[in-house]
């Protein structure tokens, strides 16, 4: 039976795979000429006053890369010790992302991510194990070209996720069952950037206050020359 409910961490990764009509970076809200970017999730820890990352989480460790123009080419999925434990290629057809083929290396198994553009606004989906329909739906998109609504119909069911941002940065994430009800919410907040902007440390809250973080996120930023 196919779960109603996707976890928060889980529909984050899946944003790579339905891109707004603006740039991938810009989708992103990645400033510069971004190579790859390294992440990694840990549980929180509080040490010498501050939220530091703990051990590391069971998901959220991947590599992202984009070409020189911008574009999102592929990622790897990683265990917590870095090891590969599958990967994502795309297909574009004129420029657009219409597949995304997901391959884990640790299981039998294929996930394939089917988008079909309607407008600037919306990218229907459809999510496939195998031969199976995981679940379908649509990401909307703001006037930059971020996600701002994600729908999907599990089980004959409506998930909805929303989407919100203060300036380039996403600060949350809520997710509302089929009667309208809020299920899941996660705030983030941004502790650390780099040189070009880019975040490189943020904290992740479960729940509707930022009270005690559950999560540390980390990235690591490659760039051109």
């Amino acid at each position: 039976m196919i779960r109603a409910v996707i976890p928060l961490y889980l529909m984050l990764i899946l944003l790579c795979s339905c891109s707004g009509p603006s740039g991938d970076l810009d989708e992103a809200g990645l400033k510069g000429k971004v190579k790859s970017i390294t992440e990694h999730q840990y549980d929180a820890r509080h040490e010498a006053g501050s939220w530091v990352p703990g051990d590391p989480s069971f998901y959220g460790h991947r590599i992202i890369h984009y070409d020189k123009d911008g574009v999102y080419t592929k990622s790897i999925a990683l265990s917590a010790f870095n090891d590969t434990t599958g990967y994502t290629t795309c297909r574009r057809e004129g420029g657009e992302l219409v597949e995304e083929k997901y391959v884990s290396t640790v299981e039998d198994r294929t996930t394939r991510s089917l988008m079909e553009r309607v407008s600037d606004e919306q990218v229907n989906f459809e999510v496939w194990e195998g031969d199976r329909l995981y679940y379908e739906g649509a990401n909307y998109f703001d006037a930059r070209g971020r996600i701002s609504r994600q729908i999907r119909v599990v089980n004959d069911l409506e998930v909805t996720n929303h989407y919100v941002y203060e300036k380039d940065l996403l600060v949350e994430n809520y997710q509302l069952d089929h009667t309208g009800q809020r299920t899941l919410t996660q705030l983030y907040e941004y502790v650390e950037f780099d040189g070009k902007g880019n975040w490189t440390r943020k904290l992740v809250y479960v729940g509707t206050e930022k009270i005690v973080p559950d999560l540390v996120v980390t990235r690591e930023i490659e760039y051109y020359r």
